[in-house]
């Protein structure tokens, strides 16, 4: 199958998910990555704002604020390249909806976060494998963000999205840690 194929198909098995389901699966993975050591490690973490049938970010938002690190959020900077930035997010309270209705932080209050200081980001995805390729939702934005990063790179997704083998390109980034309700994949090298 194509990259559009699987994004569907993964999509489609998320959105099949029932509320409770979503909830439940969410906690689950959630409580896998606030317990690994690449999350208690890490001093600046990006991560996604989660939307309606995605992971539930909530928590791991609030983890990071609870405990004084940065948590830095994306900003997208330019739609037709593709591109975000980091920005510091200090309170949920904070969250507007931006570009696609993504909350974000409100424009008149960005701080930048330096790029080169994020230890871990927190990735979203339609689809992934056991190799650590992902599909997201075909603006690429995460693949030219993550492109030189040395920062840990760690998927959070239902187990109905994993898959045994994706279409990847040269310029498709590959997560390190896929963090599901019932398992933690590391990527093959």
């Amino acid at each position: 199958m194509d990259k559009k194929s699987m994004r569907r198909c993964g999509l489609t098995s998320r959105r099949a998910l029932s509320e409770e389901q979503r909830q439940n699966k969410s906690r689950l993975i959630v409580e896998k990555l606030l317990q690994s050591s690449v999350f208690q490690e890490a001093r600046t973490v990006f991560c996604y704002v989660s939307m309606d049938d995605e992971v539930n970010t909530r928590q791991i938002l609030q983890a990071v604020l609870e405990t004084g690190r940065i948590l830095a959020i994306p900003y997208i900077t330019d739609v037709l390249r593709g591109l975000m930035k980091p920005v510091r997010l200090h309170a949920l309270e904070d969250l507007t909806p931006g570009l696609y209705d993504i909350p974000t932080v409100p424009a008149g209050r960005l701080e930048d976060v330096q790029q080169e200081s994020v230890d871990l980001v927190v990735v979203p995805g339609t689809a992934f494998d056991f190799a650590g390729h992902r599909i997201g939702m075909g603006g690429g934005y995460y693949d030219r963000f993550l492109a030189g990063s040395g920062a840990v790179k760690a998927a959070l997704a239902y187990k109905c999205q994993i898959f045994s083998e994706l279409p990847a390109e040269k310029y498709d980034q590959k997560v390190n840690y896929i963090f599901t309700e019932d398992k933690i994949y590391k990527e093959r090298i």
